[in-house]
């Protein structure tokens, strides 16, 4: 695990907690979440989903669980020359 990764995951989290802490300004400077994919609803709880998202990954991001967890699904897959 290196520093950048924890620090990206850092800002991941600190963006995501925002995201659901100060939802309104988002809405107000960046408009509906869920219009510009193509799901028409609430603003405020698109907003607040996507934040949720944005820290789970950041914590993956962070502490290097992504990497273990990708290499567990996607590995087998993968030689690596390691048993021949």
């Amino acid at each position: 695990m290196s520093f950048l990764f924890f620090f990206l995951g850092s800002l991941m989290m600190i963006a995501g907690f925002m995201m659901v802490w100060k939802t309104a300004w988002w809405e107000n400077n960046w408009g509906d979440i869920g219009a510009m994919v193509g799901i028409h609803g609430s603003a405020l709880s698109s907003w607040k989903i996507a934040g949720v998202i944005m820290m789970f990954i950041g914590f993956l991001v962070a502490f290097n669980i992504l990497g273990s967890l990708f290499y567990l699904l996607v590995g087998q897959f993968i030689p690596t020359g390691f048993g021949q």
